[in-house]
């Protein structure tokens, strides 16, 4: 009966309305009535600015101010309610979590912070407990694939995570702050504090810091393997910097993220680690005309962490990443269509230093990338046409070729249909081809796992009020990578990766807004997913823990100024834990809820409440997630 309650009363929800999706799009009316959609711009999925109404592939922006009316604790909790995106955790706050887009893997899945690959180079997933809210301007999720743009790994899609980048103030001042301090149940408490503005010289800056501490709850269920009684604890602190400015020739640019935490967790014979995650970029932007500029970026990212505990020490894994992408753009029109190319090189190496309590090191602890790529996107009226070529050499498994082609066009002024194919490829990471455990030992034999996607899309601005945005899409991956035991009759002995698995995954998402009045507005969105493994024997059985049907629902209320109400639902379909769908996670609705008051102009509370209703689920088998947590805050702007 609870469970039919709350699905109604998200229905209801979505029917009555609910605030910003992400379609991240303003609309009016002109003079004749037709509605003009604000131009919003990104920059992830063709790897430079474009158009998020125009654009061929579907693309979420998350904004800052959907952040903040947000329950969410942290990056994990956040991304979980977008359509396409999954999200599976081992617990709570400074759990290992991962992420992924429309059914593809989390090492399928390519997590940026500034446009720097950020995922660890032994594991290829990125830790999302070292990137803080507080410090998050914006967040772009690109769905489809895009390794003809970014490489190897974008074969599910692209999040991008743009930090605070300074400027001018909103209000025109020339400098501004915030300072923020909060305290959380499980107990615990952050505080943070940011800084922008721009110099007398013109140099644009940001700066912030965050700390967090919570005790935690008992992550692990009892049967599951390590399990204790304790509470799992997190705490972090991280920084944030950026810093740029504009030239007659062009303009320089840095920005980068700093994180230290220690997190404890259920498992034997370690059960704490302490982790340093860092990323960043120094970049210039040369103005050779108006319409053509080269640019010229040094990046690089590390991802350490260090296991302990019960007197022992456990394994260290310590990845390091540098690079440089050199590129290049031209503009030109011929009558009243207009040319964009663009084209550069990459390189970057990739490297390891860990020790682990087998004593055996990696067999190779380092591989150089390179590729050379171009880009060729054409605008004629109401039509966009864009496509990509890219070649990328690994010293460890050699070549692969990657293209794309996709073109969006307006039907009419408000409705603009659009349709994408891609290749894309994913490179066996440093575990995958050498980990040293003698029962977990890699196979330096990998191939790249390859990718086949399609897409067609629709927006729908229908009125200044209301807009849809939705698309179907088909995706195929051969020789993904499946660890399993050498001798499947003994699951408890010795594991090995092979290219074996052929998944395919077809599916369908919306995402609906409206705004009733000037106090009420509201969303819906809707994800249905057939994650499917064809590989020989497997009959189509379901991927283990993929998605198949979520839906997400709620309502933004303004009684009076200064005071804003908002409530969300979630509903998670049930999905399998395993290759031979044996293990069944329940279904789950989660519900949260946010207060706002505006105490003065510069003086703000929040609460929030996530998961008000308590409910017991699991995302990750034998892992509880998240019960109820409340978090109170206050915000000083100055």
């Amino acid at each position: 009966m609870k469970t039919v309650l709350l699905t109604t009363s998200a229905l209801a929800l979505a029917f009555t309305g609910m605030a910003g999706t992400g379609m991240a799009q303003e609309a009016g009316a002109d003079e004749g009535g037709a509605t003009q959609l604000e131009a919003i711009v990104v920059t992830t999925p063709l790897r430079r600015e474009s158009s998020l109404a125009r654009s061929t592939s579907s693309v979420t922006v998350v904004s800052e101010e959907e952040i903040r009316r947000s329950a969410a604790s942290d990056l994990a909790s956040l991304l979980k309610s977008y359509p396409g995106v999954t999200v599976t955790s081992n617990g709570g706050m400074g759990a290992d979590s991962s992420v992924s887009l429309r059914g593809a893997t989390a090492a399928q899945t390519l997590v940026l912070v500034n446009g720097v690959r950020a995922g660890s180079a032994t594991a290829g997933t990125v830790n999302l407990s070292a990137i803080p809210l507080a410090s998050i301007e914006r967040i772009e999720i690109a769905k489809g694939g895009h390794s003809a743009q970014y490489g190897a790994d974008a074969i599910g899609g692209i999040i991008n995570i743009v930090t605070r980048q300074g400027g001018v103030c909103a209000d025109g001042r020339t400098s501004c702050g915030t300072a923020i301090v909060g305290v959380l149940h499980p107990w615990g408490g952050y505080v943070s504090g940011n800084v922008q503005g721009r110099s007398a010289d013109g140099t644009d800056y940001a700066f912030g810091a965050q700390m967090l501490g919570t005790e935690g709850y008992d992550f692990t269920l009892p049967a599951t393997f390590g399990h204790e009684t304790d509470k799992d604890g997190f705490r972090l602190g991280s920084f944030n910097a950026s810093l740029s400015k504009d030239f007659d020739w062009g303009r320089i640019y840095a920005d980068g993220l700093y994180a230290r935490g220690r997190n404890q967790y259920d498992r034997q014979p370690a059960n704490e680690a302490d982790t340093a995650n860092a990323s960043g970029r120094i970049s210039a932007r040369i103005d050779h005309s108006d319409s053509w500029s080269s640019t010229v970026e040094v990046m690089g990212a590390l991802d350490n962490a260090s296991n302990f505990g019960r007197g022992t020490r456990g394994d260290d894994f310590d990845t390091l990443r540098y690079g440089i992408l050199a590129s290049t753009q031209r503009t030109f029109e011929t009558g009243e269509a207009k040319h964009i190319l663009a084209g550069g090189v990459e390189a970057y190496r990739d490297s390891v230093d860990s020790s682990s309590i087998s004593g055996v090191a990696y067999a190779a602890t380092k591989r150089d990338l390179a590729a050379v790529f171009g880009q060729y996107s054409f605008e004629y009226r109401g039509l966009t046409f864009d496509s990509g070529l890219r070649f990328d050499h690994n010293e460890q498994f050699g070549g692969a070729t990657t293209y794309n082609i996709g073109a969006s066009y307006e039907l009419t002024p408000d409705l603009v249909a659009r349709t994408s194919y891609a290749t894309g490829f994913r490179a066996p990471t440093f575990n995958d081809l050498y980990y040293p455990d003698p029962y977990l030992s890699g196979n330096p034999d990998l191939r790249p796992e390859t990718s086949r996607s399609y897409e067609m899309g629709l927006k729908w601005q229908a009125t200044a009020d209301t807009g849809l945005d939705m698309a179907v899409y088909h995706m195929r991956v051969e020789d993904q990578i499946n660890w399993a035991p050498v001798d499947p009759a003994d699951p408890l002995g010795a594991w090995h990766p092979d290219n074996v698995e052929k998944v395919q995954v077809t599916g369908f998402e919306a995402t609906l807004t409206h705004r009733f009045s000037e106090a009420w507005s509201g969303n819906l969105g809707l994800d249905i997913r057939e994650p499917l493994n064809k590989s020989p024997g497997s009959h189509g059985r379901y991927v283990a823990y993929g998605d198949r049907f979520k839906g997400m629902a709620g309502l933004t209320y303004t009684p009076m100024e200064g005071l804003d109400l908002s409530a969300t639902v979630l509903y998670g379909g049930a999905r399998y834990a395993d290759a031979a769908n044996t293990i069944r996670l329940p279904h789950y609705i989660t519900a949260d809820f946010t207060a706002l008051y505006a105490l003065d102009a510069r003086s703000r509370l929040k609460l929030s409440v996530a998961n008000i209703l308590d409910e017991q689920y699991q995302t990750k088998q034998g892992y509880r997630a998240p019960g109820r947590s409340v978090d109170f805050s206050f915000t000083r702007s100055f």
